[in-house]
C-alpha cells in the first residue's frame, strides 16, 4: 500500500488516529486547524490534502509550482493580519521558491522517487508549521545595543552637515536629541535581555526618519537591470546596520535572488516573472537599506 506523505510533523497529527487525536493538547489542535487552513486554501482539500500532493507528485506534476501564487497571497494576507511579521513573510516566500526550484528539478523526468517525494513534503510542512506559529523555530532576537553604538558616528554626520551648512544648528540640536530618543527606546526594548525582530523593525524605521532628515545617504533609486541592483546589494549587505542573523538571512535570500537573475537572463521570461523578480528585489533593497553614494549608513 502507498505511504502516505505526512505534512509538517508528526507531531503536528494530521493524519492521526482518533484515539490519539483526543490526547492532544488543544494548543496542538488549534496548530492542526491552521495547518488544515492553509493546506486546503492551497489544494482544494480537507483531510485529503496530503493524499492530493503526492497523488499530483505521482502523476509527475509540480503542484507546488503551481500554487505559488496562492502560498503568496496566503503569506501577505498573514501578514496584513498581524500574525506574521514582515520579514518572516519574505523568508517564507524566499524559502518557498527554493523548494519550488527543487521539485522542478526533482520533477525534470515527469517521476518523483518516494525519497524526493517524502523530502519535498516535509520541508513544504515545514514551511506550514512556519506560518501556523507565526514564526520561525529559529528566528533570532537581538541582545545588542545597536542604537547607542551607532550614536557617535550619527552625531558627527550631524555636525558635518551643520558645517557644510547643509542642515542649521538648531535642526542639528533636534537630530540628536531625537537619536536619544531612540537610544531610550532600545534601552527600554532591553530590559528583558533581548530585541526581538519586531522592536528591531521599529528602531530602524525610526532611525530611517532620521537619515531622512539628515539628508545626506536617500534611498537609492533602483538601477536599470537586475544585475546592477544585485551588485549594489551585495556591496550594501557586509556593512549593513543590521544584526548578524538579519544579515545571514538576508545573504541567502541575496544569493537565492542571484541565482534566479542568472536563470532568468538566459530565458525569455514572462512579464509576471519579471515582476516576481522586481518585487522581491525591491523587498530585498528595503531591508538591506541600499543607498545613494554609499553602501549603508
Amino acid at each position: 500500500m502507498r505511504k502516505h506523505i505526512v505534512i509538517a510533523a508528526a507531531a503536528i497529527g494530521l493524519t492521526a488516529a482518533p484515539a490519539f487525536a483526543q490526547t492532544t493538547s488543544s494548543q496542538q489542535s488549534s496548530q492542526e486547524n491552521v495547518i488544515g487552513t492553509i493546506l486546503g486554501t492551497l489544494f482544494g482539500g480537507q483531510q485529503g490534502d496530503t493524499d492530493t500532493i503526492e497523488a499530483q507528485w505521482a502523476a509527475g506534476r509540480t503542484p507546488l509550482s503551481n500554487q505559488r501564487v496562492e502560498f503568496e497571497t496566503r503569506v501577505d494576507s498573514a501578514v496584513s493580519a498581524r500574525t506574521l511579521d514582515p520579514a518572516t513573510g519574505v523568508r517564507l516566500k524566499s524559502d518557498y521558491l527554493e523548494l519550488m526550484q527543487l521539485e522542478t528539478r526533482y520533477g525534470a523526468d515527469r517521476r518523483f522517487t518516494s525519497a524526493e517525494r517524502n523530502e519535498l513534503a516535509d520541508r513544504y510542512g515545514a514551511l506550514t508549521q512556519v506560518l501556523a506559529d507565526g514564526a520561525y523555530a529559529d528566528a533570532g532576537t537581538s541582545t545588542t545595543a545597536e542604537v547607542a553604538d551607532g550614536r557617535a558616528a550619527f552625531v558627527t554626520r550631524v555636525n558635518t552637515a551643520v558645517s557644510q551648512r547643509r542642515i542649521s544648528r538648531a535642526q542639528g540640536s533636534r537630530l540628536k536629541t531625537d537619536y536619544a530618543t531612540v537610544v531610550g527606546v532600545e534601552t527600554a526594548y532591553l530590559r528583558d535581555g533581548v530585541i526581538t525582530a519586531s522592536e528591531r523593525a521599529d528602531l530602524d524605521a525610526r532611525l530611517d526618519a532620521l537619515d531622512v532628515r539628515l539628508g545626506d545617504a536617500g534611498y537609492a533609486a533602483a538601477p536599470l537591470t537586475p544585475r546592477a541592483r544585485l551588485d549594489a546589494i551585495g556591496r550594501a549587505l557586509p556593512s549593513s546596520r543590521l544584526s548578524t542573523a538579519e544579515r545571514t538571512q538576508l545573504q541567502v535570500e541575496y544569493e537565492d535572488l542571484t541565482r534566479l537573475e542568472s536563470a532568468y537572463s538566459r530565458l525569455s521570461v514572462s512579464a509576471d516573472e519579471q515582476a516576481y523578480l522586481d518585487r522581491r528585489l525591491s523587498e530585498l533593497e528595503t531591508r538591506a537599506r541600499v543607498r545613494l553614494g554609499a553602501n549603508s549608513y
